[in-house]
C-alpha cells in the first residue's frame, strides 16, 4: 500500500501543539470497477465473471428486501447488514406519520473483525498527492 508522511500540527494527546510527522494512505480514493472486479473473483475457478455479477445483483435484491422487512442479516465472513432510519421528533403520539416522519432509510454494514483487517500488506512511500489527482486502478 502507498502512503505519504505529512507534516500535521498534533490536536489531542501527549503531543498536543507539536507537529509530527504522519503517513497517510495515497490510494484510498482509487476505485476498482465491478467489472473489474468480478473478474478478478473469478480468476481461478469455474465460476464466470456474468455468475458472479448476478450473485451480487441478487445479493443486493434480497439483502434489501430483508432489510426492508426489519432483518439483521448476516453474512457470515464479510459481516451483518441492519436496517436504520431517521426519524423526527413530534410532542404528541398522534401527531406522528411514518410517511412525514420517518426519512433517510439505509442498510448498515458492520465487517466482521477478520475482514475489517488487512492481510500481507506491504508499505511502500510515495510522494504527497494532490487533491484533484487520483488513478484509476485496473
Amino acid at each position: 500500500m502507498d502512503y505519504s508522511l505529512n507534516l500535521r500540527k498534533m490536536n489531542v494527546g501527549t503531543m498536543k501543539g507539536k507537529e509530527l510527522f504522519i503517513a497517510s494512505p495515497v490510494c484510498q480514493k482509487q476505485r476498482v470497477s465491478f467489472e473489474k472486479l468480478c473478474e478478478r473473483m473469478a480468476e481461478d475457478t469455474t465460476v464466470g465473471e456474468a455468475d458472479i455479477a448476478a450473485v451480487f445483483y441478487k445479493f443486493r435484491k434480497v439483502l434489501n428486501q430483508l432489510c426492508s422487512e426489519g432483518y439483521i442479516v448476516d453474512a457470515g465472513p464479510l459481516g451483518s447488514f441492519r436496517p436504520s432510519f431517521t426519524s423526527k421528533a413530534v410532542e404528541k403520539e398522534e401527531d406522528f406519520k411514518p410517511s412525514l416522519c420517518i426519512t433517510k432509510t439505509q442498510v448498515l454494514f458492520t465487517p466482521t473483525q477478520e475482514f475489517r483487517q488487512l492481510k500481507n500488506v506491504e508499505f511502500h512511500r510515495v510522494e504527497k498527492q494532490s487533491k484533484g489527482k487520483e488513478k484509476k486502478k485496473n
